[in-house]
């Protein structure tokens, strides 16, 4: 079967996969929210920036050394990535205990550092798990991803549920992370074809740090970058305004983290396996880059003529004021996603010090947010800090990222995609905000409201996109490969006929 056919099928199998991921997550933010207040939502989202720290900054990609390495499907390598794995597991469970009194006060949440601790089950439980689902990616099997994916997220639905009418307060966040955890877990080893083992190899340990370290810096540099405007809200605002700033977050990183897991899980296979052929590897990596400005322009367009709407019929009322900061938030989750393209096109060469490097020129805009909110400058000035750091951080890794002879012309692609997609955004954001009728309370008009930013925002992703040669060119031979499948089906028929 042909690459661009293997390809497509996997994009299927985790688009699907994907979508219900984010449909799940959304549906759980919403159960939780509209059970509980904003300042009990806003001492969840605390539980969560917890989880956060502790995922982002033990981050080893042990699973994508496992599609990455050219040994990666061997059973000492995955034996040596699950004792590192569980090694990790326990240090950062160890760190999460011993930090949980400071964060409980940082957030002024003193008399909830019990939580806090608690929350170290997490990383130990996560430090079980099976990666041998991940290693047929390898071969363009996404299908136990998918389903490592979505099952856990749907069964947390009817736990959120549950546990919203039982406690009716921030412990429901709390039981759902945990439980979260456990199915994960659980599931890994119910997909794995080969049984859950170790292997102390100090060189093939050796290969995956030289591959994760640059990741575990950068996980704290993503942390700082996904989080930290949250992390000054909740410190240096109250909750009731981290609860609502949250939804606003939630919103708009949703689709950049499905993009991004989405992006990561189907190219890098891909790329990396055609390291050694440059014209392929080029059109890979260009293809990347207007996936990624594509889904960029969707997600401005969408939250800039829709977040209002989005809001009242998602989270109600109580969290309107998350519509003031969501075209900014918006913004910047585009920048991160086109961002994606050289990351991921460094990864798949090994080259890992791409985005780390990028990311502290990133964490700069942090300063900024800080000083803002010491100054009690409005919320929306202290997202709108984040758009400066990554146009910085885009540029770093543009020219870090390694594709040959083709640099010029990718930089030259970039720019022009990003120069249509930014009046693309413009005119559609500025024209339909201008046409529409606010909601303002009413569930109809903030339906229809959406439902015009959705359209509105996948033509011009599409439009985007198919100004592109490439683009064209690769549905010019689906076409023609599918009306071949149709002949020979057809001739085959004819022949069996007679």
């Amino acid at each position: 079967m042909s690459l661009r056919i293997n390809l497509l099928k996997g994009a299927s199998v985790l688009t699907l996969s994907q979508a219900l991921v984010a449909a799940c997550t959304f549906l759980r933010n919403i159960i939780i929210a509209r059970h509980i207040d904003a300042e009990n939502f806003g001492v969840a989202t605390t539980f969560a920036l917890t989880i956060s720290l502790v995922e982002m900054t033990s981050n080893l990609a042990l699973d994508r050394v496992l599609v990455q390495d050219r040994d990666g499907d061997s059973d000492d390598m995955l034996g040596s990535a699950h004792f590192l794995q569980f090694i990790k597991g326990l240090l950062i469970a160890l760190v999460l205990f011993a930090i949980a009194y400071p964060v409980a006060l940082l957030f002024g949440l003193g008399d909830k550092v019990w939580a806090f601790q608690l929350l170290a089950v997490v990383p130990v439980l996560h430090g079980l798990m099976n990666f041998d689902f991940v290693v047929r990616q390898r071969n363009l099997d996404f299908i136990p991803t998918a389903v490592y994916d979505a099952v856990p997220q749907i069964m947390i639905l009817f736990v959120a549920f549950a546990a919203s009418l039982l406690l009716e307060d921030y412990r429901v966040m709390l039981a759902v992370i945990l439980l979260q955890a456990t199915m994960q877990v659980l599931l890994s080893h119910i997909l794995a074809r080969r049984p859950y083992r170790w292997a102390l190899r100090w060189s093939l340990a050796k290969r995956k740090l030289e591959f994760g370290w640059p990741l575990l810096v950068n996980g704290f540099l993503l942390f700082g970058i996904f989080q930290g405007d949250r992390v000054i809200i909740g410190s240096l605002y109250s909750m009731e305004t981290l609860g609502w700033y949250s939804v606003a977050f939630s919103l708009c990183m949703l689709p950049t983290l499905i993009f991004a897991k989405l992006s990561a899980s189907l190219l890098m296979p891909i790329l990396s396996r055609s390291c050694d052929d440059a014209a392929l590897f080029y059109r890979c990596g260009e293809f990347a880059l207007i996936s990624c400005v594509s889904f960029a322009v969707l997600t401005v367009v969408f939250f800039g003529i829709g977040g209002h709407g989005l809001v009242l019929l998602s989270f109600g009322e109580q969290y309107l004021q998350a519509a003031t900061v969501i075209t900014w938030l918006a913004v910047m989750q585009a920048l991160r996603v086109v961002r994606i393209a050289p990351s991921i096109i460094a990864n798949s060469q090994a080259h890992t010090k791409n985005a780390m490097i990028a990311n502290i020129f990133r964490c700069v805009s942090l300063g900024f947010a800080v000083k803002l909110g010491l100054d009690g400058a409005p919320v929306a000035w202290v997202a709108a800090t984040g758009i400066g750091g990554e146009l910085i951080a885009l540029s770093v890794s543009v020219s870090l990222v390694q594709i040959g002879p083709g640099k010029a012309v990718f930089v030259r692609s970039l720019f022009q995609l990003m120069l249509l997609g930014g009046v693309l955004c413009y005119v559609a954001v500025a024209l339909l905000s201008e046409l529409l009728p606010k909601p303002d309370g009413s569930l109809t008009l903030a339906l229809l409201q959406v439902v015009v930013a959705g359209i509105t925002a996948l033509l011009a992703a599409l439009l985007l996109a198919i100004t592109q040669r490439s683009v064209r060119w690769e549905l010019t031979k689906v076409m023609q490969n599918r009306r071949s499948a149709g002949r020979f089906q057809g001739d085959l028929g004819s022949k069996q006929g007679t």
